[in-house]
């Protein structure tokens, strides 16, 4: 069994907790923050929605006021509020208003119901999307949006049925299609597409809106914004464990695809990309075409992403974790050794199996994966060799760490935690910066020829690590960047893998995330 590098420093820095590590020293819903949640804090959030800044709230105040935790202070919220004043077990994500729309269950109906004009569609339970989603319409305002159910769990859409009827790969194979404009996606899982798990493309793709959205177990990237998609808004979303490896070996499955012609306004919050086969967020441009003009990243994570072995379900042996078997090449071992699972289980696996996938017109061996992966070990991929100073990128309270490669695989061996992708030419992306932690990354940061317009706050970096041939690649910071490393790195490095456990903790039990700040830069 193949050992991973820095694993066993890994193991024995991993603290597995369910701990929230965010912004959260107020009390929910507690709006004139007297510590206790009454008719008063309704009406608090009834004037500030009437008179806004004025009612005076501070930042803290409205972090309270969103109750319901969907990014908005709305008059749900005072609505909610007053609710738990009268029930203390009253939870927002229960009890949701579903008489402005229809509630959903099945393919055909969601489809039915886009055909009747219905601009609220509540998605309940798991849908079994035998067939793709195509997004048409221009200024849609339509909302998708996912009922949480009893047990906690999250609507999913699963398009595993699809994706194993498919003939053949390519675009036509992507879950949800966008080509149009204004729909909204909230509290949703897309899971298990042919391609993407959503695709926003063409000049009059965009001014779309992703909140509380996971993306998971694609075969290919979990979202892709390409050929003029634009205003994009994607709001405490992940996106992990999508990966090309039955036809591309992992070359081009990123967790957010923003790249070759994705146009103006694409803009990621509080999101997370991570163990994705290729990038966890890329902004490759290409010869002779538009290039991404511009890209926001504000407290976003990306970690471990680019690794062969988080395919082969070996990563998650080596680390002690239960068997993954929404894994595609997991289920390809199970359907052809049954006991699998029990040899997994007891820690008694000899040999890892190897076996050949087929999916999607394409099949693909274990020997291949490890001959010709093509995945980066990237976090943020900022432009190519293509790019030049006509781009922007704006990067706050940022994160990348844990990206290292394979020995096997030549192309992992300069593993980034920030990367501006052009080693050859001159790419000078300018940028703004406030706050950016690498660590543990074979090369944490290289921007030396991206140009900053301000860099604010910290530049950390610290415990970069040997490739496989034990070459240190030192950071190569762009003009006016001064990186150090912070006298309580232990610290920070406990707190990041708390986070990224307590991340684990939700999705692996079919929840949502949502909003967690990672608070590494109080």
């Amino acid at each position: 069994m193949k050992r991973k590098l820095f694993l066993i420093f890994l193991s024995a820095a991993m603290v597995l907790s369910s701990a929230v590590v965010c912004n959260a020293s107020y009390i929910s819903g507690d709006v004139d923050e007297d510590g206790t949640i009454s008719a008063n804090d309704s009406a608090k959030v009834t004037e500030y929605l009437s008179i806004g800044e004025k009612a005076g709230l501070t930042s803290q105040q409205k972090e309270a006021a969103d109750y319901d935790k969907d990014g908005d202070v709305t008059k749900e919220d005072a609505k909610h509020i007053l609710c738990r004043v009268f029930d203390d077990k009253y939870d927002p994500l229960y009890y949701v208003d579903t008489s402005d729309g229809v509630v959903v269950t099945k393919m055909d109906e969601i489809k039915s119901a886009l055909n009747q004009n219905k601009k609220k569609i509540y998605i309940k339970g798991t849908v079994d999307c035998d067939s793709q989603l195509t997004l048409n319409a221009e200024n849609a305002g339509v909302e998708f949006y996912g009922l949480t159910n009893d047990d906690g769990t999250a609507a999913i859409l699963d398009f595993a049925s699809f994706r194993d009827s498919l003939g053949k790969s390519g675009e036509s194979c992507t879950a949800v299609f966008i080509k149009g404009s204004g729909y909204t996606f909230r509290n949703l899982i897309i899971e298990n597409s042919g391609d993407c798990g959503v695709r926003i493309k063409g000049e009059k793709a965009g001014n779309c809106v992703f909140r509380n959205c996971v993306f998971r177990y694609n075969l290919n990237s979990g979202i892709s914004v390409t050929s003029g998609g634009h205003d994009n808004k994607f709001y405490s979303c992940d996106s992990y464990r999508n990966g090309d490896i039955v036809q591309k070996c992992g070359n081009d499955a990123d967790g957010y695809s923003v790249k070759l012609s994705a146009g103006k306004g694409n803009y990621f919050y509080n999101c997370r990309a991570w163990e994705n086969s290729d990038d966890g967020w890329d902004s490759y441009d290409k010869a002779y075409q538009m290039l991404v003009p511009d890209v926001t990243y504000i407290e976003c994570l990306a970690w471990h992403n680019g690794n062969t072995e988080t395919f082969t379900g070996e990563y998650d042996y080596e680390m002690g974790y239960p068997l993954d078997k929404k894994l595609f090449y997991v289920q390809s071992i199970l359907k052809e050794y049954p006991d699998f699972e029990n040899e997994y289980n007891a820690h008694n696996v000899k040999e890892w199996p190897k076996v050949t996938m087929k999916c999607i017109g394409s099949t693909n061996t274990y020997s291949n994966l490890y001959t010709f992966w093509g995945g980066n070990p990237n976090g943020f991929k900022f432009g190519s060799s293509y790019s030049d100073s006509s781009e922007y990128r704006y990067i706050e309270n940022c994160s990348a760490f844990d990206h290292y490669g394979n020995a096997e695989n030549e192309v992992q061996y300069r593993a980034k935690g920030f990367d501006q992708n052009s080693d050859s030419g001159n790419s000078g992306i300018h940028y703004d910066m406030k706050n950016i932690l690498a660590f543990n990354n074979v090369e944490n940061i290289q921007m030396v020829k991206m140009n900053a317009d301000s860099i604010n706050g910290v530049v950390w970096s610290f415990d970069n690590c040997a490739d496989p041939y034990g070459v240190m690649y030192p950071d190569e910071p762009s003009a006016g960047m001064t990186i150090t490393e912070p006298e309580n790195k232990d610290e920070i490095r406990l707190k990041v893998y708390e986070y990224r456990d307590m991340i684990y903790s939700f999705v692996y039990a079919d929840k949502i995330p949502g909003e967690k700040i990672c608070d590494v830069f109080e």
